[in-house]
């Protein structure tokens, strides 16, 4: 327990300063999610510390504790509001949690002077800890239900973010991290109620898996930010690029020179590629029949013959050609090749490489590096 206090602590402050020094523009989520790593280290430090007896032997400073649990789960909130753009719309807490904080510190200091003077026994200084952390416990509650009526709620607060992402990783995250508050509770009564079973042994289960959880949130959270910030650029230059060249010559063609089932696939083509329509993860052949009024006997017909692939082989093969010309552009050399390929209409990084592989024999990084070393 105490290794895997101490390594995560360790982790945690390097992934901080690293993504501190390597962002040449540190924004404001990627700040509030430095200090939920930040924070959540420091608790976990200085529990090693105190479990490894490493603090002066003297009751004030022996069970002098600062609350950093207090200010870890604020600071994923304030990351989602303004991951999600959503920070003029909701208050972050901020003042609230700094002054919950400051109250703890100070509420901790008196009352471990109080002790320190004879004033209290220290028998109660458990008692203590249990009534602060039961008032952590209720105000982290609070937090973590803004969190969730926001994530499944009020989605009509960000539309737009909904198209980039489905926020399915802050689902899994709050769904664990009721379990954690489960742990949390049980903990906090162990400690009131229970003779055997008291603090630091009765938050083991807790802090193992809470940090467990909290890095992998940082982590996870830091990546997905990376790929929103490039997917909103790539879309931008996207757009600039009505028509794909991957157009043949049928499309290209005039109407009066073709036949019927020829005009018909001209405005397949001309809804799928002009439209963009192919960049839409969602996109199926039963949804493209609907939005053409054709059927989709007929439609997958069409396309066979005048493609030479399937719906699905055709769909990929206009994406692969949209990240064939990101992946080669110098302009976006330092956009992450899974938001290029989410971008592009994949829904993950496994079927991008895949259709990518397919329709060039390379991988999307092969492809990339071809044009890196002809600079």
């Amino acid at each position: 327990m105490n290794f895997l206090l101490i390594a995560g602590a360790v982790q945690g402050f390097i992934f901080s300063v690293v993504i501190f020094l390597t962002r040449r523009k540190v924004e404001k989520p990627v700040v509030f999610l430095n200090l939920l790593v930040f924070f959540l280290s420091l608790n976990n430090l200085q529990s090693w510390l105190i479990t490894k007896g490493l603090v002066i032997d003297q009751v004030f400073f022996k069970h002098f504790e600062f609350p950093w649990y207090v200010l870890i789960l604020p600071m994923f909130y304030a990351f989602l509001i303004h991951y999600l753009g959503i920070e003029k719309k909701r208050m972050p807490f901020l003042g609230p949690t700094i002054t919950v904080f400051i109250g703890e510190l100070l509420a901790r200091s008196i009352f471990l002077f109080q002790v320190y003077q004879g004033r209290y026994d220290p028998e109660t200084i458990p008692m203590y800890n249990a009534i602060e952390d039961t008032v952590t416990l209720l105000y982290s509650l609070f937090i973590f239900g803004k969190a969730v009526r926001i994530v499944f709620k009020y989605q009509e607060l960000y539309p737009t973010i909904l198209t980039f992402d489905d926020l399915n990783w802050i689902k899994r995250f709050i769904k664990w991290g009721a379990v954690i508050f489960l742990l949390w509770g049980i903990a906090v009564v162990l400690n009131i109620f229970s003779e055997t079973i008291k603090a630091p042994y009765s938050y083991y289960p807790l802090r193992i898996a809470s940090s467990v959880l909290l890095y992998w949130i940082g982590y996870q959270a830091f990546f997905r930010y990376v790929v929103l910030k490039d997917r909103i650029v790539l879309r931008r230059e996207m757009r600039k690029n009505k028509v794909n060249e991957s157009i043949g010559a049928i499309a290209n063609a005039k109407d009066t020179k073709l036949g019927k089932q020829e005009i018909e696939f001209k405005k397949i083509q001309d809804h799928v590629v002009g439209q963009q329509r192919y960049i839409d993860s969602s996109l199926s052949l039963e949804k493209l029949s609907e939005e053409l009024n054709m059927g989709t006997s007929k439609l997958s017909a069409l396309i066979n013959q005048y493609s030479g692939h399937n719906f699905s082989d055709y769909v990929n093969g206009l994406r692969v050609e949209d990240a064939k010309r990101l992946l080669a552009n110098p302009d976006f050399e330092n956009y992450t090749i899974v938001s290029i390929g989410l971008e592009c209409g994949f829904n993950s990084k496994s079927t991008f490489y895949s259709a990518f592989n397919k329709f060039t024999g390379h991988t999307p990084s092969e492809y990339r590096k071809q044009f890196t070393r002809n600079k």
